[in-house]
């Protein structure tokens, strides 16, 4: 496969016969993810039932409407004899809308999470107010541990992501006009790239500084919504030892909850995003021949769920219990061993030049009319790329971020921070300042500018429970 698939990649490159290449490339290609998407599913699926029925994630129920549809999705699509063209197709349609709803719902709790992430930075800030602490580092000398830390490697990267993340933790003490200087510094690094780009910074900005909010927040886990209120109305100026004991016990049980209920549905949109790779690609009865140890495991897991007697076994006994036909199940994973590396190698080479194929070639593509599936291509590559929730709409060519528009997203973002700010704990508004800041590319030019920063935040800290529980979290971090 790899070698056919780098012959027909050569051909596209040179522009080379491509009236066979084009369709020859994008058969292989498909045949690929097609491959690697069954074998991913495989395992998915049946890491998913193990999860299920051992009762590991207690919040299943929240998502049977989902989970039940993707089943009968799955059995649809995994018949051995094929399906009906229009059941198929209504299948795929009803994967896509699955796919939504968990997008929708996992912003709701992407939302809660990161306003309880606030919550949590400005509990720790007050945890040694009431707890003994011990001698600990002045200000200079832990300024430079922290200093070497960060610039303990050559690679910008990383020199990047330690700077990031010290920010995130250090005593927050700058003025609100110098916050959103950088906050417009942080969007105007956007002019000119993908708009794509700019609304998925927006949307991670918002959700860290408590602006998300969404009509689907009135819908989905909505009992979260009185402890978070709890929380807002919170007066942590006057809070006593005992006060803080009961509220970090009720952030710990919330975070947990919120955080088994985020695993569980990204585990879902992976299995969704799986079936639906299986429908774009379209192998149909070849792929059940092609991988049968994957047909067997994804039918056998399916039954199990459905609670349906199981024609995979053949002539052989078939198990009791539903536990000795998972077990049974589980028997085929050797039958795949090394499979996946060989596949992905050739699923990178076929992969590489699939968007320069899309520019160059579109005319050929429309001529020979494979535009449709060059387009199930490009989603089997995004389904394939590691990132669950992108988006799988088709764009021709992205719109480009002029200085205008970014000018314009800037000073909205800053005006919902200046009415958000408006009579909001202190203490709650540097969490959302530090949380934020965090998240947005570095705004320091050199490593003096870094030493500086760093001196001044805890020299102009004059909390020392803060200060304190600031050093203790970042030693933690630098390990």
């Amino acid at each position: 496969m790899s070698t056919k698939i780098r012959e027909c990649v050569k051909k596209i490159s040179h522009g080379t016969d491509l009236e066979q290449a084009l369709p020859e490339y994008l058969d292989l290609a498909m045949d690929i993810h097609d491959s690697h998407a069954r074998l991913k599913f495989m395992m998915e699926y049946y890491v998913f039932y193990e999860m299920i029925s051992e009762g590991i994630n207690p919040y299943i129920d929240s998502a049977k409407d989902i989970v039940d549809a993707l089943h009968h999705a799955v059995r649809v699509l995994t018949e051995p004899a094929g399906c009906d063209a229009a059941e198929r197709q209504a299948q795929g349609k009803r994967l896509l809308e699955l796919r939504q709803e968990v997008t929708d719902r996992m912003q709701v709790l992407t939302a809660y999470v990161d306003r309880f992430v606030v919550y949590e930075y400005v509990l720790n800030r007050l945890q040694y107010r009431f707890e003994d602490r011990e001698v600990i580092a002045e200000d200079s000398v832990f300024a430079q541990e922290v200093l070497n830390f960060i610039f303990s490697t050559k690679d910008n990267m990383a020199i990047n992501d330690n700077i990031r993340m010290v920010i995130g933790q250090l005593p927050v003490r700058m003025t609100r006009s110098h916050y959103f200087d950088l906050i417009r510094d942080s969007i105007s690094v956007y002019k000119g790239s993908d708009y794509s780009a700019l609304e998925g910074h927006l949307y991670m900005f918002r959700t860290n500084a408590m602006l998300y909010h969404t009509e689907d927040m009135e819908k989905y886990f909505t009992e979260f919504v009185p402890v978070m209120k709890e929380f807002d109305e919170l007066d942590y100026e006057k809070m006593t030892a005992e006060m803080y004991q009961i509220y970090a016990e009720k952030l710990r049980v919330n975070a947990s909850k919120l955080n088994d209920i985020s695993d569980l549905y990204m585990l879902i949109q992976k299995l969704i995003n799986g079936a639906y790779s299986i429908y774009l690609a379209d192998r149909g009865v070849e792929a059940v021949e092609k991988i049968p140890a994957a047909q067997l495991v994804i039918r056998g897991v399916n039954d199990l769920f459905l609670h349906q007697d199981s024609d995979i076994w053949g002539e052989a006994p078939v198990p009791e219990t539903e536990e000795d036909k998972l077990y049974r199940l589980g028997e085929y994973f050797p039958e795949i061993e090394g499979q996946q590396e060989r596949i992905y190698e050739s699923m990178n080479t076929a992969d590489a030049v699939l968007e320069e194929t899309l520019k160059s070639q579109s005319t050929m593509i429309g001529k020979l009319g494979l535009q449709d599936s060059f387009i199930a291509l490009q989603q089997l590559v995004q389904l394939s790329s590691g990132s669950d929730f992108a988006e799988l709409e088709w764009r021709e060519e992205d719109e480009k971020v002029t200085p205008e528009a970014a000018g314009k997203a800037a000073e909205e973002l800053v005006e919902e921070l200046r009415q958000a700010f408006k009579g909001q704990s202190r203490l709650v508004r540097r969490a959302i300042m530090a949380n934020t800041l965090e998240k947005i590319p570095v705004f320091f030019s050199t490593p003096q500018e870094v030493a500086d920063y760093i001196s001044q935040s805890l020299s102009l800290c004059d909390d020392e429970a803060e200060k304190y529980a600031s050093k203790q979290l970042i030693r933690e971090m630098m390990g």
